[in-house]
């Protein structure tokens, strides 16, 4: 028979556990959103390659509105190395770095996936103590 003060644990952890839970789906689903801008860009990196001199493409300029441009070099990109710094590099160089960023980010979302599982599992064991102490 569990005590009034396990029980009182029990409670406390299954509640830091549901908090941990929140944060870990927030992560997902910033690291979702990073993962989706780097697709996009790499999709656009791989249509500068087929492009053959300039393209013509629509700039979004935020709230769902764009302006129409031109590429006029699709031979170099900017990239960012952090700290607002940018430095050119070939536009095959471009995409290895966005490659390599999407695995990352990959990863990192896998990870969080795991340790999410496993707080969601540890609140189903906890979850099922609380039932066998009502039941008794």
């Amino acid at each position: 028979m569990a005590t009034k003060e396990q029980v009182a644990k029990v409670i406390a952890e299954l509640q830091m556990i549901e908090q941990i839970v929140n944060e870990f789906q927030i992560r997902i689903a910033t690291l979702d959103a990073a993962l989706k801008e780097h697709e996009n860009a790499i999709f656009f990196i791989e249509e500068m390659k087929k492009a053959e001199g300039s393209m013509d493409v629509l700039i979004p300029i935020g709230g769902g509105n764009f302006v129409h441009g031109t590429i006029t070099s699709t031979d170099k990109m900017e990239v960012s190395v952090g700290a607002g710094v940018v430095i050119t590099k070939s536009l095959e160089e471009g995409h290895q770095i966005m490659l390599k960023r999407k695995d990352s980010l990959l990863r990192m979302r896998e990870a969080y996936l795991q340790r999410l599982q496993e707080q969601i599992n540890r609140a189903a064991e906890l979850r099922r103590f609380l039932e066998s102490v009502r039941a008794e």
